[in-house]
């Protein structure tokens, strides 16, 4: 995409940062707030969908058992240059 641009010398590498969350509460609790693609999608379904896909994210996420979520976090870091 960088290259199709026309920027040059394009060097790109992931950034993992640890994300820990105090519970699926805390988790979720963003996805409630409709902003970005996949929240907007999550309250665009009826309630009863919307519950079954909160549970079935729920049933998928590794909880330690004090309840607490540790998951990575990824970024990507974009390096280059324009041409001349």
């Amino acid at each position: 995409m960088f290259l199709a641009a026309g920027l040059e010398e394009v060097h790109t590498r992931a950034i993992d940062l640890p994300a820990l969350f105090r519970d699926f509460d805390d988790y979720w609790l963003p996805f409630l707030g409709g902003q970005g693609p996949a929240p907007a999608y999550l309250m665009s379904l009826p309630p009863d969908r919307r519950s079954a896909v909160r549970e079935a994210v729920r049933r998928s996420l590794p909880a330690d058992p004090d309840g607490s979520i540790r998951l990575n976090a990824r970024a990507w870091a974009v390096r280059s240059r324009k041409p001349g």
